[in-house]
């Protein structure tokens, strides 16, 4: 009887030690198959049980219908993404053609002005029409820009460039929004090429867009310096303002991020997502961070803010 009730116990345990193993090795091979999803989660993979288990099979189907709708909910998302882009894309292109026709009109009435042909009053309006429509056609501008950059067929010719002469130029280019903005420029730039990776019109935007955004926001000045090293080159723009706190540095390249206080300065909160954007497209990056922060009792807080562009050498 004994010698009965012991082989039933070993029989039992081994019947449980058995199971316990298949089930392990089938959590094993499930846990397999959902990392090989998860790296590729586009693909139309299920999660397969290796061995029959009534309570692992209704967990794996639970799961691998959640992985179907996951799926439908990406796909629907990139529908509608790939379809607001292109309606960007669309509504930007319409609003090229009759700002050009008004800015050349705007342009030829302002010739005649020289020949006596305007009252002042008149002339004054067509400054402020003038400027209007430019801060438009910049504003459908970045639009454009924006949606060409999440276009799935849109690339950069990348290639060798020289980022020291692009920056100087850019500098020159922008200065008159520098110097609206009455800010002290101070450019630390070597007197060597700079030779990075890169695609010269897309350097040229993200300066451009930096420089304008140092106009909007920055409090006093604007310095410029290279940084090389062995394996990348760093572009980095230091600006002090008081329009910008520490807390809202994550959202600064967040697409159509504006403070509410700067909304009359015609932004679109695009600028900067468009300069990451073609940064990334170079295979470089653009960071903004922190340096300093201080307040005076006579004065609002102020923050010492960096935009530091990498971009990888020759």
């Amino acid at each position: 009887m004994i010698a009965w009730l012991l082989a039933a116990a070993i029989l039992i345990g081994g019947y449980f030690a058995l199971r316990y193993a298949l089930i392990k090795y089938a959590l094993k091979e499930v846990n397999r198959e959902l990392k090989d999803i998860q790296n590729d989660v586009e693909q139309n993979q299920i999660l397969h049980l290796p061995m029959p288990e009534q309570d692992l099979e209704r967990l794996i189907f639970t799961m691998n219908a959640t992985l179907d709708e996951v799926r439908r909910e990406r796909q629907s998302y990139e529908r509608r993404e790939k379809e607001f882009q292109q309606q960007i894309e669309n509504i930007s292109h319409d609003l090229r053609t009759p700002l050009t026709v008004i800015l050349g009109y705007i342009r030829f009435m302002k010739k005649s002005i020289k020949e006596g042909g305007l009252l002042q009053d008149q002339t004054e309006a067509l400054e402020v029409i003038e400027r209007k429509a430019g801060s438009m056609e910049k504003l459908v501008a970045q639009f454009y820009a924006y949606s060409r950059l999440n276009a799935q067929d849109y690339q950069l010719s990348i290639q060798e460039v020289d980022v020291c002469r692009i920056l100087r130029e850019s500098i020159v280019d922008n200065y008159q929004i520098l110097e609206k903005a009455s800010l002290k420029v101070a450019s630390r730039l070597p007197e060597h090429p700079v030779m990075v990776l890169g695609e010269a019109g897309a350097l040229e935007r993200i300066f451009s867009n930096l420089f304008q955004n140092a106009g909007r926001y920055a409090g006093s000045f604007l310095d410029i310096y290279i940084k090389e090293s062995r394996e990348k080159t760093q572009i980095t723009l230091t600006n002090d303002t008081d329009k910008i706190s520490r807390e809202e540095l994550p959202y600064l390249f967040q697409r159509f991020y504006v403070q509410d206080d700067a909304r009359n300065q015609d932004g679109t909160g695009l600028g900067l997502t468009v300069a990451r954007s073609l940064a990334e497209a170079m295979n470089g990056t653009l960071t903004a961070e922190v340096v300093e922060e201080k307040q005076r009792e006579d004065e609002a807080k102020k923050v010492m803010i960096c935009f530091i562009l990498s971009l990888k050498n020759v």
